[in-house]
Parts: structure tokens; sequence; C-alpha cells
């Protein structure tokens, strides 16, 4: 039984790993975009550098670090099946986020759980 789409990303990036700020825009956005159900976040911008966030779905999680001195984030995304099958919606996000930080190096899992 599959109970949902699990994918953790380990990614170079070429932008966009210290603007808190924007990042928050656009991931709320990009939730809301896919008709994903937000419970609680967490975001946290680290004095000179990266940030890192947690946002709880109704459908699970979405967990974010940067670090800009290396160049460098990880995303951890699982969205479950219980409503719907989210298998491509899981997929469709983390391209998104992949785009968004002009990823390269891009060492991507998908596991379905």
């Amino acid at each position: 039984m599959v109970t949902g789409t699990h994918i953790l990303i380990n990614a170079g990036a070429g932008r966009a790993l210290t603007d808190l700020p924007a990042f928050k825009t656009f991931i709320l956005e990009a939730i809301a975009a896919f008709d994903l159900e937000q419970v609680g976040n967490v975001f946290h911008a680290f004095e000179g550098g990266g940030f890192t966030c947690v946002l709880c779905l109704t459908e699970s999680h979405l967990a974010l670090h940067t670090w800009p001195e290396h160049n460098f984030y990880t995303c951890d995304l699982y969205l479950c099946d219980y409503s719907r099958n989210n298998r491509q919606t899981a997929i469709d996000l983390c391209d998104k986020i992949k785009i968004y930080f002009g990823s390269y190096n891009v060492k991507e899992q998908i596991v379905s759980r």
C-alpha cells in the first residue's frame, strides 16, 4: 500500500540562498497554488547567512535549509495520499523549488511510502 510520496533534494544553488522574505512569499504562494493546506510554519534567518524553514501541512511537511557559504540547500517534502493522490503535486512542487534556486548538481530521491 502506498500512502504518499517523500522527496529529498540536495542541490547546489545559483541564487536566493539568503533571501528568506522572498522565499517565504514564494513557498506560501506555491503551497496555495498546489491546493495544499498549511497548518503551521517556522521560518528562521541565520545571522549573516542562510535560512531554515519547516511547514506543517495537513498532507504532512516541507523542510528546507540553505548554506549560502557552500552554495547549497536541502529540501525534504512528504505529501501523503490520504485525501487525494499527491505524487505529481510533490514532484511539481519540488521542480518549482529547484527552478527558484537555480539548482545544479541535483541529487534527488523519490520514495513511495
